[in-house]
């Protein structure tokens, strides 16, 4: 049975194997343990695995956000979702992200908002297929 979790420093190899699965490259584990342990520290992180027995499946990341806007009601992005192939298509995703609009809803936030690689169709019919529309605003990266 799946379960979804907060993640914890155990889990940082798994999704360091994830995270290289999502992006074709490894990261930075010494780094990557220094920012967990600073973002577990603030409340604005939300990481999330999705596990089976003792292995990570998936994961996922909402970035709790103020606002100044309208009734000033906090947003969410969302980042770094990936289940690991051999898992997709199985309802994993689908319980990481109904988890993390769940906490969001918790914390009073008016929306949520991910963007996704132009490449990565099959993520688009996942977020479509959940209820995110394509079409409402235009994403704009820029890498400095």
């Amino acid at each position: 049975m799946v379960k979804i979790e907060q993640a914890t420093i155990i889990d940082l190899e798994s999704l360091s194997e994830l995270f290289e699965e999502l992006i074709g490259e490894k990261t930075d584990f010494i780094k990557m343990n220094e920012n967990f342990k600073l973002m577990s520290s603030d409340s604005s992180y939300i990481i999330l695995v999705a596990r089976e027995n003792d292995e990570v499946l998936g994961s996922v990341m909402g970035i709790i956000c103020m606002d100044l806007v309208k009734e000033c009601q906090p947003f969410m992005v969302i980042e770094n979702v990936v289940v690991k192939s051999r898992f997709r298509g199985k309802g994993v995703g689908m319980k990481l992200m109904q988890h993390l609009e769940n906490l969001a809803r918790s914390r009073n936030c008016y929306y949520t908002m991910l963007v996704s690689s132009g490449n990565r169709i099959d993520a688009h019919k996942f977020y479509e297929a959940i209820g995110y529309e394509l079409g409402l605003v235009q994403g704009f990266k820029k890498y400095l």
